[in-house]
């Protein structure tokens, strides 16, 4: 873990430069989601794997890299971790047997619920001093940054 503090705001000047806050509130957010999957056994990797999942159930492992953004040899790690806990399985995908399909289990479902409230807890205790329309302006102007286009 950092060993950024995350107890009070950052002091000026860096409360002043727009990229240290980005990345600290980056931080503070991740951590503090982390540390919220902590007692589900999971860790924000297996919970991006697992929504992709939910979304599209049977994608094989190079559809998930795809999808995601996690480089292929994580991918391999995370879902034998998900396999390892009872959370996914790999079945032999029935149009190509050479292929494996990753499916959620009963418990990769279940858990994965309790992970989405996680989620939305960590979420509200983060944006809580931002009223929705505040929220949405914030999501439209990272999208736009994330995207890299300019404003003409």
């Amino acid at each position: 873990m950092s060993a950024m503090r995350f107890d009070r705001p950052p002091p000026d000047p860096l409360g002043q430069a727009l990229g240290f806050l980005l990345s600290w509130n980056g931080q503070r957010i991740a951590r503090t989601f982390a540390e919220g999957l902590e007692p589900l056994g999971l860790r924000p990797p297996h919970f991006g794997v697992l929504s992709l999942l939910a979304a599209a159930p049977g994608q094989t492992q190079q559809a998930l890299v795809e999808r995601s953004m996690i480089d292929p040899s994580t991918m391999v790690k995370i879902i034998d971790e998900l396999e390892e806990f009872g959370l996914a399985e790999r079945r032999v995908d029935p149009e190509d047997r050479r292929k494996r399909s990753i499916h959620l289990t009963a418990g990769g479902r279940k858990t994965l619920t309790r992970a989405r409230g996680v989620a939305e807890r960590t979420a509200e205790q983060i944006f809580a001093p931002l009223d929705e329309r505040e929220r949405e302006t914030l999501r439209q102007l990272l999208r736009k940054l994330s995207v890299g286009q300019a404003d003409d």
